[in-house]
This record gives C-alpha cells, structure tokens and sequence, in this order.
C-alpha cells in the first residue's frame, strides 16, 4: 500500500496529509492524482479559506517514487516531467484557499516542488528540503527549478540545485526558500495561526489578491517550464539518468559514464 492523500476539516481550515504505513511518503503519479482529485472535492466546499498540506509520519514527502521511474521506458521522461507540473500548477493555481506547506520532515525532490508550489511555507527546525535530483543523473523536473529561482533568487538557486544536498529548516527560512523555521513542537501551532489571521482578513480581497499574483507568476513560468520538461526528458533517457536511478534502489554509489556527448545539440 503506497502514500494516501487524506483530508479533514475544521471550520475555514482544511488540511490534506500524505500517508504512508512505513512513515516514508512519496508522490507517485497516482498520488498526483489523489491530490487533484482532493483539490476538486475542496472546491466544494465554500466556506475553506486556507488549506494546509503536512506529512504523517517521519516525512513530508521524500521524494518521487523512484520505482515507477525505474520501472518506466527511457522516453517516458518528458511526459513524467509534464505530468508533474500539470499536478503542480494546479496547486500553485488553486484560487479557492491560500494554501500552507507545514514541512514536517524531509521535503525532498518532488517534495519539496510540492511545498514549493503552495502560497507559504512553514518549516520544523529538524526537517529538510532540497533537490537530490544531480545525485540520481536528472534535474528538478516539476517547477522545482523555476520556482527555486523566483523565491532564492539566481545565485541560491542554482547553489541549491547543483550541488545536491539539503537545506536545514534554519538556512531555508535565511535564503528566503520558506517563510518561517520554528521548533518541531510548535508546527502544528504555527501553522494554525497563521492560518486563523489570513481568515480575519476580507475573504473576497484574499483570494483577489493571490488571482493576481498568480497571473504575474504564470506569465513568466511558462516558458521556463517547457525547458525544464525537455531537459528532464534528456537527462531521463540517457544512460546517467539511468544509472542513478539503479544505483540508488540498489543501494550503491552510481558509476558515472561521460553523457555529455549525448547532451549535445544536434547540427
């Protein structure tokens, strides 16, 4: 049994929970779908105004499931890149709540363009988030890119990405990448209260607000999201992309062969 997508509510406060029996969440691509599905459910609901999504367990959500990538052929790469963002704009255009990550634990690859996505992010001290993705032979393929670089600005970003490894909740919230670390014990507080003082605000001029600059950040994403699914499926077809992928089911260090040739434009 994978990762479920769970949701209560309590007033004006939804929240949605990813799941898993092992405590490791993961976002496949029927976990995508679970989550558009719940999006629409919420949509019904006219009195949710603010909309948290958390992790059960030891994580937010760690990653992508790496066995559906493994499993899947070379050309898959793209389209997979594709899905994932088509998932994640519609949370990052989800006109009906502001919507809060509260980052449990890990928020790792599509994790952490999950959190990414949402309107705010609040962050436990011991939690992690970041972009794994150069130590498996791919990119961010889900936005991650794109939305990294709006919120850390270039020379961040790029740090982020290229080197691989995560951020404590402390240097999230320095670079600018979440709002807010606070102790673990206090998450669930936090989260709740900042929530409550969105919903003082005019309901009507909230959610004018967040169309508005949601308009501004499509105008420049589009773009930078189509080069980010061509090079997803580059990186997935070839043989690095490949490697990484087995090596880390298989518990290993990759054996790097020299791909760049096979990056090279076409003349």
């Amino acid at each position: 049994m994978g990762t479920e997508v769970l949701y209560q509510q309590d007033g004006a406060i939804g929240c949605i929970t990813f799941d898993s029996p092992d405590g490791i969440n993961l976002i496949s691509t029927p976990v995508m779908a679970a989550l558009e599905a719940k999006l629409e459910e919420i949509k019904r609901q006219p009195d949710v105004r603010v909309l948290i999504l958390t992790g059960e367990g030891r994580t937010f959500i760690a990653g992508a499931d790496i066995r559906e990538m493994n499993d899947a052929p070379g050309d898959f790469g793209k389209s997979f890149s594709q899905r994932g963002q088509q998932c994640m704009n519609k949370l990052a255009r989800f006109e009906h709540a502001v919507t809060i990550a509260a980052i449990n634990g890990p928020a790792l690859g599509g994790g952490c363009e999950l959190a990414l996505a949402c309107d705010l992010r609040v962050m436990a001290e011991e939690a992690t988030i970041g972009f794994p993705e150069v130590k498996l032979g791919l990119i961010p393929g889900w936005g991650g890119t794109q939305r990294a670089f709006a919120l850390m600005g270039p020379s961040k970003a790029r740090r982020m990405v290229f080197v691989g490894e995560p951020l404590t909740g402390e240097v999230a919230a320095k670079t600018e990448l979440v709002n807010e670390c606070v102790p673990n014990n206090e998450l669930t507080d936090r989260v709740n209260a900042l929530a409550k003082r969105i919903i003082a605000n005019g309901p009507a001029a909230v959610r004018l607000a967040k169309r508005v600059m949601s308009a501004t950040e499509e105008s420049w994403l589009d773009h930078g999201m189509h080069a980010e699914a061509e090079a997803f499926g580059k990186a997935f077809l070839n043989e690095e992309g490949r490697e990484g992928l087995r090596a880390f089911l298989q518990k290993r260090p990759p054996s790097w062969i020299d791909a760049e040739s096979e990056l090279q434009p076409q003349t």
